[in-house]
Order: structure tokens, then C-alpha cells, then sequence
């Protein structure tokens, strides 16, 4: 949407709370009395202009401004979901999505044009304009039905601009491509990690081991562990731009040459390798499933093995906190979390399982899979 939060209308959002989520009283007065009464000074220059009365927008950087917008927007949800269509919603961006088979291109176009015809004319009522030009469409599949597609009309037309097809869109900071392969994606994680490592190099005479440690973990390995739980099931060959970056790491820590083993390296510095760093993640996500500390929508991703069928509820893999895996007819369905979830919960021993507590399961989880390195 296009300056989303500076064109929230207030007599439009103090409306929403009422008719929606039946606020009123003494909480209906306390949003009125922080949406009134505002006002804003514009300072160019030397000169200074204001006070202006501020009768929309709400403040981005806010505690409440970001709540009162997802508020303002609750209905689009709804008008989606009537549509049949799938959708995540980030603030004042949307992400429209759904499934359809070579057969049903046009259909499927049709469709999607419908529903952001709606949102359009929906967004119009309450002062919001969509972005026409930064809107991106891109179609995911195998090479093959990828092929095809190019033979057929694949763009979308919003408010007479043609959005054409893209072979890569960013998603909360992650690449994806059209094949799902997120070699681009990975390769963009190992260059930008170099990088820093370069930089970092530089500062190898002035600090200690544990201060380049720290330095590594905040600009190094908070992007090789960002999202990497979409990386299970991938060809070792497409990861090892990640390990390679690792490597770096580890020989940069103790000032070792690249001609030096590094196995013994990350063992010393109790580093886990990318493949179990994925594994990792996968494991401490199913674990807030099972304790249920995650949202709805990844509980409903996966189902115990007593969820599925009453006559296993009174096996062993049943009070075991085992999860059904799913059968695929390919090894890319391999890749999808709950494929991929429920096999790195259930490969995991029983007294790692079975923590008490998310800390107590980091623990445990890390000493099993150090173990499984050196061995």
C-alpha cells in the first residue's frame, strides 16, 4: 500500500473498534483521546512551519500505531478468504496466494484479478491506495511446468498497470525463485557473510578470541541461522556455501590458514555445522508446537500420531510426542515443513523430547547434536 499508515482516516479508525471488536466505555475514550488533538511541525531549513492539526495518519514507530493499523485493515481477511484465496498479512503489505494446475492458468488469473479488484475498491472506502508498481507476482513450480507457463499469459493486470512475472521476490528477507531451489537465496547469505568476515579480519590484531566470537555470532551467524529452517531437505551442494562460510569463520577465530582441517576446529569452538544448525532450528520450532507456544498456523502444519488415528492412541509413538510424516511422491514435497518437522522431532532421543522447559530443550538439543558431529 502506498503511505499506508499516513493515510489512516481517525473518524474511519475510531469507527473500527466499535463496530468490530465492540470496544466502548472508558477504553473506547482512551483510543479517541490518543488519535485527537494531534498535531505536527515541519521543519525545512531554518524556517519552521506548524502547528498543523493532524486528522489522519498514526504513528509507525509507536506501541499502539501499528496495532490500531492492523485493526483499521482486520476486514481484508474476510474479503480475501470470500474470494477463496490464500493470504498472509504483513502491515501494510499483502501476500495473495493459491494453487492451480497448468489447466487453470486463466482461471486462476481471473481469480486473483477479482479478489485485488475488491481489495482495490475496499481500500478506496477507507482512504488506502494499493501500489500497482511495487506490486510483485511471481509463479512457483517445477522447471517443466515452468516451461510451459511461458507459452501462456501469466501477468496480472492492477488498475491498468501489467504487473509481469518475476523469477525471484523477497519475503521477509528470504529470496525465493520460482523452482524453490534458493540457490539465490543462499548464495546471497554466503556473499553478504564474507563480507563481514573481510571486514572483520581487519580487527583480528586488536581483539581477543571471545570478543571476535561475539562479533562473528552477531553480524555472521545471525544471517547463516536466519530462516535456514526453509534449507532442510536441500542437495548438500546448495548449502555448502553456508559451511564455507563457517569455515571462514572458525579459521578467522583461532588464525588458522586455509590449508588447516577445519572438523577439529568446530568441535574446539562447540560449533554446530549448517546441516545440523537447520536441524536445530526445525526441532526447537516443533518443540514450541508441542508445548504450544507457536501461532495456529504451524500447530495446524503437523499432527501427533494420536491426532490421526484412534487405535494408535494407546501405542508407545503415541504418548511419545511422535509426529505422523506425511507421504510425498517427490523429494522437493521432502523439503516442506511438515514433512521435514515431524522427521527431525521424531529422529530426536527420548530425553531431549521430553524437556521441561524451552531452556532445558536448547540445552539438550545442542549436547545430542555436538555428540552426533564428533561421532
Amino acid at each position: 500500500m502506498s503511505s499506508a499508515f499516513d493515510t489512516v482516516d481517525h473518524d474511519c479508525l475510531l469507527s473500527v473498534p466499535w463496530y468490530r471488536f465492540s470496544v466502548d466505555g472508558n477504553a473506547m475514550v482512551w483510543f479517541r483521546s490518543y488519535l485527537t488533538d494531534r498535531t505536527q511541525t515541519f521543519v525545512v531549513g531554518e524556517d519552521t512551519h506548524g502547528l498543523l492539526l493532524v486528522s489522519c495518519s498514526v504513528p509507525q514507530g509507536s506501541e499502539l500505531g501499528p496495532i490500531k493499523f492492523i485493526s483499521y485493515t482486520q476486514y481484508v481477511s474476510e474479503l480475501i478468504t470470500s474470494h477463496g484465496v490464500s493470504y498472509h498479512l504483513f502491515a501494510d503489505d499483502k501476500q495473495l496466494y493459491t494453487a492451480i494446475s497448468l489447466d487453470e492458468i486463466h482461471d486462476g488469473r481471473q481469480h486473483l484479478t477479482s479478489c485485488i479488484s475488491d481489495l482495490q475498491e475496499w481500500c478506496a472506502s477507507r482512504r488506502l491506495q494499493l501500489n500497482a508498481s511495487k506490486t510483485l507476482l511471481i509463479w512457483f513450480g517445477s522447471r517443466t511446468s515452468l516451461r510451459r507457463l511461458s507459452l501462456a499469459d501469466s501477468t496480472l493486470m492492477i488498475d491498468s498497470v501489467v504487473v509481469q512475472p518475476t523469477n525471484v521476490a523477497r519475503d521477509l528477507g528470504v529470496l525465493l525463485d520460482s523452482e524453490l531451489n534458493l540457490k539465490q537465496h543462499v548464495n546471497r547469505i554466503a556473499s553478504t557473510c564474507f563480507y563481514h568476515l573481510r571486514r572483520l579480519r581487519q580487527l583480528k590484531r586488536h581483539v581477543n578470541v571471545d570478543v571476535m566470537k561475539w562479533l562473528i555470532s552477531a553480524f555472521v551467524f545471525n544471517r547463516l541461522d536466519y530462516c535456514n529452517g526453509i534449507l532442510s531437505g536441500l542437495l548438500l551442494s546448495t548449502i555448502a556455501p553456508l559451511q564455507r562460510v563457517q569455515n571462514a569463520a572458525a579459521r578467522l577465530v583461532l588464525g588458522l590458514s586455509r590449508s588447516d582441517h577445519v572438523h577439529p576446529v568446530l568441535k574446539e569452538l562447540h560449533w554446530l555445522p549448517v546441516v545440523y544448525r537447520i536441524k536445530f532450528k526445525l526441532a526447537l520450532v516443533m518443540f514450541t508446537i508441542h508445548t504450544h507456544q507457536c501461532p495456529d498456523y504451524l500447530t495446524d502444519s503437523v499432527h501427533p500420531f494420536s491426532n490421526n488415528d484412534p487405535a494408535r492412541y494407546r501405542l508407545l509413538s503415541a504418548t511419545d510426542t511422535n509426529y505422523s510424516v506425511p507421504r510425498t511422491r517427490t523429494k522437493f514435497g521432502d523439503t516442506a515443513f511438515s514433512v521435514a518437522g515431524p522427521v527431525a522431532c521424531n529422529s530426536l532421543p527420548a530425553a531431549v523430547r521430553h524437556a521441561d522447559s524451552l531452556h532445558s530443550f536448547k540445552h539438550r538439543l545442542k549436547s545430542h547434536f555436538l555428540a552426533c558431529f564428533n561421532d
